[in-house]
């Protein structure tokens, strides 16, 4: 079955764009397999925002650092407090912000997604997060937007990344990650890169 096939035409141009800019992220990261050092993919990301599909939103936020390594220093007591509040690993949440934005609160993907973990308007509505852009309201949503995912899934990670991904609606229809080669690519390269930091210590 098609992505088109599989999908209904209203909600198909936002998710296959969703889908595009994630294919290109993971591209670029390196592909299914994670290479160097977590240090060194947010290296990579530095100066980088205007690419992939992810832009800044208006001027960058004072404090906020100029390259992803700055960026995910400044946010590490926001990621533990959020983290220990909903009992997610950090190393997982850093994984899913490195991978959605980069660490910048001001990203808009072409398909709408918004903030540090690329929340969709209909998301960030539901979790109550009045401001996506909002660092602190961006993560609290997200992190518990991932607390519900893990819970619904017995506490599979993968399973959890995927509806994160695509949706639990599709995670539910397809009984697993759904057989895309973008989001299996996305789902490995979000644990190999919480794998990474792991490494490193929870802090």
């Amino acid at each position: 079955m098609s992505l088109s096939q599989g999908l209904s035409c209203p909600g198909m141009s936002r998710v296959q764009a969703r889908i595009e800019e994630i294919q290109r992220r993971i591209e670029w990261l390196g592909g299914e397999g994670v290479p160097g050092s977590f240090q060194g993919i947010l290296e990579k990301t530095s100066g980088r925002s205007d690419s992939e599909g992810v832009q800044p939103q208006g001027a960058s936020a004072p404090g906020w650092g100029k390259n992803a390594t700055e960026r995910m220093e400044a946010l590490r007591p926001l990621i533990k407090a959020a983290a220990g509040r909903y009992g997610v690993e950090e190393s997982l949440v850093r994984a899913v912000i490195l991978m959605e934005s980069g660490g910048n609160p001001g990203a808009v993907s072409d398909a709408g997604a918004m903030g540090l973990m690329q929340l969709m308007p209909s998301t960030a509505k539901g979790l109550g997060v009045d401001d996506p852009f909002d660092p602190v309201q961006n993560l609290d949503g997200g992190v518990r937007y991932l607390r519900q995912l893990l819970d619904r899934y017995n506490g599979d990670e993968s399973l959890a990344l995927a509806a994160y991904h695509s949706g639990p609606s599709r995670v539910d229809r397809y009984g697993g990650i759904p057989p895309f080669p973008v989001v299996s690519r996305y789902v490995k390269t979000v644990l190999a890169l919480a794998r990474k930091e792991m490494g490193k210590g929870e802090g």
